[in-house]
């Protein structure tokens, strides 16, 4: 008997996803743990996988189209299971052959009012019985296009964002399957407008209005918030408002770190970054102090027995914090290869919902773009984030006598409620002294 797939609950906060598109064709077998569909979340890309082998009957979304929690996305039926009364076994899961096949179509038009490409309408050949009874292909393999009678197809969350930013969708080109129009082509439109938007004011505006703008009115461009960085917004206000920060800073010299680097990297493929040792340092300094390796729950300060560290990574996305898990026992080459996986990944939306959640601390390292020093918000439920500068040279004392060394200054972000200032202060000093004799990474 077939039966419904809803869509799955991908975290504890997320209510609506917006699909992207599906990893199999109708008809097609999936195997139990294969991906058969892939979803945008507010923080990731997440694949939707098969409870078990089943073979993908029909589906009812299209790419771009919101999809709440729990509602049905596909009918799937079992491996060589005869499914030849298609009305009797869409009518026993409450669905009927319209229903199944357009679903998406025709909410895009009821909710919609879907545009025309042409003001003049196209006649609509009347379909012959057999037309009318079976789902068209396009409806079962999940994707909108413009159809015959100059219907323009985009996914519901296109339509909304150009409504809200007065965007005329017969100006945007779809990238879609079938050239849909999703949220990216209205994002594409919407940072193209500042380029190709024409100096002069339109004919028809009157002259009060004209040389009131051309006086005082500045050109602007309002560029849609994504869901991610929505979540981003939420998550670091809320931060703010609700965990007590305190901040540390520590300055380390690391010349003997940057000369241990170099001599890594003269004797191996896989190059060593300074954040690689400062990941490495956290971990270790987590295992060394670990009041410090903690989150803040109603019940419990709550103690964990390995470093799962989160890296910040920005990305064309918007910032992500992939987990790094286990970070005491990862080598130098280790933690590099993970940290460039998850920036390539993160650059293409690909990171994993599972990677993003979890870990008791947070590193974002800014060194790259010749930021000295900053303070970071941190991550709840974590007990802390370690911002790290760039690395410079400095007057040093070194055995009484003045010269000149490589420093690096971090700042220990840390939640009051769950750390003491004597804690954190250890950890740091920890931590320094970590980096400033690097051989003890290596031990």
């Amino acid at each position: 008997m077939p039966r419904l797939l809803r869509m799955p609950g991908i975290s504890a906060d997320t209510e609506e996803v917006v699909f992207l598109e599906w990893c199999s064709t109708v008809g097609s077998t999936v195997a139990a743990g294969a991906a058969i569909a892939t979803v945008e979340t507010e923080k990731a890309n997440v694949d939707i996988e098969a409870e078990e082998e089943a073979v993908l009957w029909r589906t009812l979304i299209k790419p771009g189209d919101a999809v709440a929690v729990g509602a049905p996305i596909a009918v799937l039926a079992g491996v060589g299971e005869d499914v030849s009364d298609e009305d009797d076994a869409l009518d026993a899961l409450g669905l009927t052959t319209t229903s199944a096949a357009d679903a998406a179509e025709h909410r895009v038009a009821d909710h919609d009012n879907v545009e025309e490409r042409d003001a003049t309408p196209t006649p609509t050949p009347t379909p012959t019985p057999a037309e009318a009874h079976a789902p068209s292909p396009t409806a079962d393999i999940g994707v909108g296009a413009p159809r015959a009678n100059g219907r323009l197809f985009a996914s519901p969350l296109a339509r909304k964002l150009a409504r809200d930013n007065d965007m005329a969708l017969d100006s945007v080109v779809g990238t879609g399957p079938g050239g849909r129009i999703v949220r990216r082509d209205i994002d594409l439109a919407w940072a193209g407008r500042a380029v190709d938007r024409e100096s002069q004011p339109s004919a028809s505006q009157p002259r009060e209005s004209m040389e009131i703008q051309d006086a005082g009115a500045a050109e602007f461009v309002d560029i849609p918030h994504s869901g991610m960085r929505r979540a981003i917004a939420r998550a670091l206000t809320a931060s703010k408002q609700n965990v007590p920060h305190f901040y540390l800073e520590s300055t380390c010299r690391v010349e003997p770190l940057l000369e241990m680097r170099e001599t890594i990297n003269s004797d191996s493929h896989v190059r060593i970054s300074i954040n690689d040792f400062v990941l490495k340092a956290v971990g270790k300094a987590l295992m060394d102090v670990p009041e410090m390796n903690v989150v803040w729950t109603d019940d419990a300060v709550r103690r964990f027995s390995t470093a799962d560290v989160s890296v910040a990574v920005g990305g064309d996305h918007g910032l992500v914090t992939p987990v790094l898990r286990s970070v005491e026992s990862l080598s130098l080459s280790q933690i590099s290869g993970h940290v460039r996986d998850f920036v390539d990944r993160a650059s293409r939306g690909q990171l994993k919902q599972g990677e993003l959640e979890g870990g008791t601390f947070s590193v974002s390292n800014l060194g790259m773009y010749a930021v000295e020093r900053f303070a970071a918000i941190i991550n709840p439920p974590q007990a802390g984030i370690l911002a790290v500068g760039a690395v410079r040279k400095e007057p040093v004392v070194t055995n009484g006598s003045l010269g000149v060394g490589s420093v690096l200054t971090v700042a220990l972000s840390a939640d009051h409620r769950g750390v003491d200032g004597v804690v954190a202060a250890t950890w740091l000093k920890r931590f320094t002294a970590l980096m400033e004799n690097p051989a003890l990474l290596l031990a």
